[in-house]
């Protein structure tokens, strides 16, 4: 085994080709889900579902990856690292081509969740392998200025290229393609990873699944509920009312048998550590304001009248942001210049530029080249937050808690603020809007002298097009209800960026005056297996 690098190669096999081999099976496992934002619209066109459908699925990986992670340890103490991988690819590359030959979206949210599951046993495989790769010292701060904005940025490469297949070809081909991805790290495993035998017995017994089962259906109703609330009309559905009733109790549940047993699933003495309690706020926190995305979406797409795959592709443009920020905190926890406050005081600042050019500068006549520098500024803010808080929440917690610190970052991060982000902003942009066409409708006489040069202007064209004089009104009237359509649209987007700019700020100086720590510099934590 390479010692340098952690690989288990073959002695043939130099060391630069283990970290080609690395990457190869750790791109496909990254881009791999059950559904894919990118083609929601496609995707729920092609089955004849919602769109909410696709949301729900795309964040049941993320909810199977959490629950995964207090396993993994159990798992890699009776199976060597050649086994879980190859084992774990095999199992992928079977879910994604159900997933590509399926048409019922319930399959899609089980092999989502199972991908998710899956997929922790990969990463901590990887995340061991990579740790001497990026951070020679073994600092964790070094480590996530390198692995946070690949990971990330594998994400919204994956977005991109699932919107522009869907779009020219067919949404199935991002499986195929990932199934040839997986394929070939499949074959690079079984030649150049060195054979280990161990006599594997799988811990069944060892699992509390009584938890397990309790927190993956905390998890999913909940975002079930968030997902759903808006379609259903919210407490107006039975569904709706009772996932919410039910959350609390379940809740209690599991954390009353986390206390009561000598070995619990999930060591909730976690959340006593008053640093992690911050850590988890601002993590929550950056991936809200990064779901306000869905207005910039909402925006490119009814008001500018751009495609899926160019909106889509706006999300790559926060690649840029990731690995300023990366290099910004990969200098700043070396250099220790200013206080801690003062980094997050920066990420914050990063939000508050983002949502200051969003309110000033969206226009009904904008330009799509106009959103480049605020994705990269949100880009900049998500990972600043992400890896400042990474390193702090790791601060002297005890390193048998590290896993456990893991699940509660990937339940936070990646599964309910993303969801509750989603849900709030769709249903006040549809409040907002059902309000602003009502007060704006109520303009709409002769009298208003834009209303009547807007719908003489209509009618007039219509009419030199050839229209009956019927037809003609119809559709002046329809290029008047559309106007004011898009009008109110802009003037909700507006309202709910100005609520997201005047917390940003709040956060912002706040952060600026709280004492994380007592002095100037403090020890960055050393790399660890949770770090995900």
């Amino acid at each position: 085994m390479s010692k340098k690098h952690n690989i288990p190669l073959r002695s043939w096999v130099p060391h630069w080709m283990g970290i080609v081999i690395t990457f190869a099976i750790l791109i496909p496992v990254m881009m791999l889900n059950g559904t894919y934002s990118g083609a929601s619209m496609d995707v729920s066109g092609a089955l004849g579902v919602l769109t909410e459908d696709i949301s729900m699925a795309y964040y049941a990986a993320s909810a199977g990856m959490a629950v995964a992670y207090p396993i993994t340890a159990k798992i890699r103490a009776i199976a060597t690292t050649k086994t879980i991988v190859l084992s774990d690819l095999i199992l992928q590359t079977f879910l994604a081509f159900i997933c590509a030959r399926t048409t019922h979206i319930e399959i899609l949210t089980v092999c989502s969740f199972f991908m998710g599951f899956l997929r922790a046993f990969v990463m901590i495989e990887m995340i061991v392998i990579l740790k001497p790769f990026f951070s020679k010292r073994d600092r964790r701060s070094e480590f996530y200025a390198y692995f946070y904005p690949i990971v990330f940025g594998i994400g919204q490469i994956s977005i991109t290229i699932t919107a522009a297949l869907a779009y020219h070809y067919q949404w199935q081909y991002m499986y195929y393609l990932i199934i040839g991805m997986l394929v070939i790290a499949i074959i690079l495993v079984l030649i150049c990873f060195r054979f280990g035998r161990m006599p594997i017995h799988i811990p069944f017994h060892d699992v509390d699944w009584i938890s397990v089962v309790s927190i993956t259906s905390f998890l999913l109703i909940a975002i079930y509920v968030d997902t759903y609330g808006k379609t259903n009309d919210w407490f107006d559905s039975s569904r709706i009312l009772i996932g919410t009733l039910v959350l609390p109790f379940i809740l209690w549940f599991f954390v009353q048998r986390q206390l009561k047993s000598t070995t619990p699933y999930l060591d909730v003495r976690i959340l006593t550590h008053h640093k992690n309690i911050i850590a988890f706020f601002f993590m929550g926190l950056a991936m809200v304001f990064s779901a306000s995305s869905s207005l910039i979406s909402q925006y490119l797409t009814i008001v500018l009248r751009i495609d899926s795959v160019h909106t889509n592709e706006l999300n790559f443009w926060m690649i840029p942001g990731f690995i300023i920020s990366a290099a910004v905190c990969y200098w700043w926890f070396n250099a220790q210049i200013w206080k801690f406050r003062v980094l997050i005081f920066w990420g914050m600042a990063c939000f508050t530029a983002y949502f200051l050019l969003i309110y000033f500068g969206l226009t009904p006549n904008g330009t799509y080249e106009f959103l480049y520098l605020p994705s990269i500024l949100r880009g900049m803010g998500m990972m600043i937050i992400l890896i400042a808080f990474g390193v702090y929440a790791a601060e002297d917690l005890n390193p048998k808690l590290m896993l456990f610190n893991a699940f509660f970052m990937i339940a936070i991060r990646s599964v309910l603020a993303p969801s509750l982000g989603g849900s709030l902003f769709s249903n006040l942009l549809y409040r907002f809007q059902i309000k602003n066409q009502m007060i704006l409708g109520e303009g709409l006489n002769i009298q208003n002298p834009l209303a009547t040069s807007l719908y003489t202007k209509s009618l007039n064209s219509a009419l030199s097009l050839g229209h009956s004089l019927t037809e003609a009104q119809q559709l002046a009237t329809q290029a008047l209800y559309n106007s004011v359509q898009i009008q109110a649209l802009m003037l909700s987007i507006k309202q709910i960026v100005g609520y997201l700019l005047v917390v940003s700020i709040v956060v912002m100086v706040i952060a600026r005056f709280t004492p994380f720590h007592k002095t100037l510099k403090t020890a960055v934590p050393k790399t660890g297996e949770d770090m995900v």
